[in-house]
């Protein structure tokens, strides 16, 4: 649909200037200061962005639709009630499982009667910290047992070396990257993630980037090439309860990271993001939860994740429910589902591009995270 030449004749421009000073004369006396607040030392969140703040019209960070993988988190020791809880979470929805894993894991047992080549299939847990090669061969032969080539199967391995107390392997990382390029080529084998949550939005993005350049320097350093090590990347994020803090964070670091790709002189890739929700976010009032739950789902969307997991509402707090885990399992797929398949967010390039506040509170972030990645 055409609109007409005079459509916005209506609606005047307002400059900054004119804004503030209407702002000024509805308060009455009362300080503009007091409406600004802090997000660190460091971070002073203007809540008055305006056109004027930005010398360019903002750009979307991508041109690709914000579509992720809808993932359930299946934790059972008992590998028969796993796959049990696997088949369920595709009966309804699911297209990703993360499954943990230890040395006496089966995966025929895990994996029966699921389609390997039609749904992302992640894994972590001792196994992967252990023998994550061993688990892939494991995976090889059962996609053979389907008739599968491995070159279709989809995932990532929760392997972080780093983070470890004793020293990485080097030769082993580089075997496992040939092994995973050859035969695995959609898969991603080093998951970083921090291990501790603090209540800095700064901080916890600082280090994140910080180990993410400690596998590029010391990869290199060891004959891993940085764009074969960006490759096998991917970030573990958590989100919490502030709606456009947890967006621009996580659009301040997918920028950042092409910063550091940038200084390597890699292939400017964006990162893949494993997004899921910061263990406090939740109460023992167990409804409370499945509506923070929508709003902190959407801010890992419009943020940017590529694989999301919504913690049921429940969780942890199996005693409160009054209904068995099977629902409260059911509810948090369904938040992603009315995301996804009824409000159509997975057909929008970067949903926050254009908004002035988010697009200037992402600039605030991710200067103030490079500052302190330099001092890191």
């Amino acid at each position: 649909m055409s609109l007409p030449a005079d459509f916005f004749a209506e609606f005047p421009s307002v400059s900054k200037t004119e804004w503030l000073e209407r702002i000024a004369k509805d308060l009455k006396g009362k300080p503009l200061d007091d409406l600004y607040w802090h997000l660190s030392e460091a971070v002073r969140v203007d809540p008055f962005a305006h056109a004027d703040d930005q010398p360019l019209p903002p750009l979307p960070l991508t041109e690709a639709a914000t579509d992720w993988a809808i993932n359930e988190d299946v934790d059972q020791a008992d590998a028969p009630a796993a796959n049990l809880q696997a088949l369920e979470a595709l009966t309804f929805g699911a297209e990703s499982l993360c499954f943990s894993v230890d040395a006496s894991a089966s995966l025929p047992t895990l994996l029966d009667r699921i389609h390997l080549d039609y749904i992302q299939l992640h894994f972590r847990g001792p196994a992967v910290d252990q023998a994550p090669a061993a688990l892939l061969a494991a995976l090889g032969r059962l996609a053979a047992h389907q008739g599968l080539a491995t070159h279709r199967l989809n995932g990532t391995l929760h392997y972080d070396p780093l983070a470890k107390t004793v020293a990485v392997d080097w030769r082993y990382l580089s075997d496992l990257f040939a092994q995973v390029e050859s035969e695995f080529p959609n898969y991603r084998t080093v998951s970083i993630h921090v291990s501790t949550e603090s209540n800095d939005p700064v901080a916890d993005l600082a280090h994140l980037l910080r180990r993410g350049d400690d596998y590029l320097r010391l990869g290199a350093e060891h004959g891993i090439e940085p764009v074969r090590m960006a490759a096998q990347l991917q970030f573990d994020l958590r989100v919490g309860r502030s709606y456009y803090v947890e967006i621009a964070r996580l659009r301040a670091f997918r920028l950042l990271w092409l910063n550091v790709l940038k200084a390597w002189e890699a292939p400017l890739i964006y990162p893949r993001l494993d997004v899921r929700f910061r263990s406090d976010v939740y109460t023992d009032e167990l409804y409370t939860n499945m509506i923070r739950a929508t709003t902190m789902a959407m801010s890992a969307v419009i943020g940017g994740a590529d694989c999301l997991t919504v913690l049921p509402c429940d969780a942890g707090r199996e005693a409160l429910a009054a209904y068995p885990q099977t629902f409260s399992r059911r509810i948090a797929r369904n938040v992603q589902h009315l995301l996804k398949l009824e409000s159509g967010f997975a057909e929008l390039a970067d949903p926050a591009a254009g908004s002035y506040f988010l697009e200037k509170l992402t600039a605030q972030l991710a200067t103030q995270v490079w500052e302190l990645l330099s001092e890191l």
